[in-house]
């Protein structure tokens, strides 16, 4: 492959210089790039002054297939906020699961009317192949899956309101980021029950903390085998007898605060 080579400042101002060798060492997934697949992954770095060093944009490729140019989820919710024109959002869950559907609703200041995108679970949820050879959700979709969908669907409402942001590349969802600190719904919400504390009531210290937790809780269930409902309603009816159980759902651990998702781990750890 012919060496190519570009030289950039990204967003921060940091000198960036990339060379065709590296994408196709140490970036793509796959050595079997394209000479023109690179060529077209660096433009698009320099174009849109991403680093995929500091994992801002990648280059998927797998051996068959073309490449595909993915820019992270971060990376998007940063640039849309740092628009002048952007204005808020909000996110709503509804439906019972599997049949979730989200709806993320991303305003501007210089538009009239905002732009709303309605996304359902079995569109957009992620799967892998376990042992058996059966298509499950991923670890991420397993364990969070209203969490996930709202990161989808506000990332597809994000890039149609701005569309120059990130061009044609495709978005990484899967990083963990706190996309409720900003959510103009879940804000109001707590305002009118005086939640002035902040969102460490509903989600934790943090979203990142919260969810390296609750992949290390199912993690536990796994091992103890407590895979059904009525399993996990019994081991919360332990740890926090004074709650009501009787409803709960899969998601039941999503919007457990960091405190009681401790008290679990702790008495599973037992």
């Amino acid at each position: 492959m012919k060496e190519i080579a570009v030289s950039y400042k990204d967003e921060n101002g940091e000198e960036v210089s990339l060379t065709g060798s590296d994408v196709a060492k140490y970036i793509s997934t796959d050595e079997s790039v394209t000479e023109k697949e690179v060529f077209m992954f660096l433009n698009m770095c320099r174009y849109l002054r991403l680093n995929p060093f500091l994992k801002e944009i990648y280059l998927v490729k797998y051996r068959g297939s073309p490449a595909v140019f993915v820019v992270s989820y971060q990376a998007l919710l940063r640039r849309a906020q740092e628009n002048p024109n952007f204005d808020g959002y909000e996110t709503r869950i509804e439906g019972q699961f599997p049949d979730l559907t989200a709806t993320a609703v991303v305003y501007r200041k210089d538009r009239s009317k905002p732009v709303e995108v309605s996304v359902k679970y079995a569109e957009a949820v992620k799967k892998v192949v376990d042992r058996t050879g059966k298509a499950v959700p991923n670890a991420m979709w397993a364990s969070m899956p209203e969490w996930m969908l709202r990161k989808v669907t506000l990332a597809r409402a994000l890039k149609e309101s701005f569309p120059n942001l990130i061009g044609n590349a495709m978005v990484h969802e899967s990083e963990i980021v706190d996309i409720d600190n900003d959510d103009m719904r879940v804000q109001e919400e707590l305002a009118k029950e005086g939640a002035q504390k902040g969102l460490d009531d509903i989600y934790g210290v943090s979203e990142k903390e919260a969810t390296e937790r609750r992949l290390t809780l199912y993690e536990m269930l796994k091992e103890k085998k407590i895979d059904t409902i009525a399993k996990v309603k019994e081991v919360l009816k332990e740890v926090l007898p004074d709650e009501d159980w009787s409803n709960i759902k899969r998601d039941v651990f999503e919007k457990m605060s960091l405190s009681k998702l401790s008290k679990v781990m702790e008495y599973l750890a037992e």
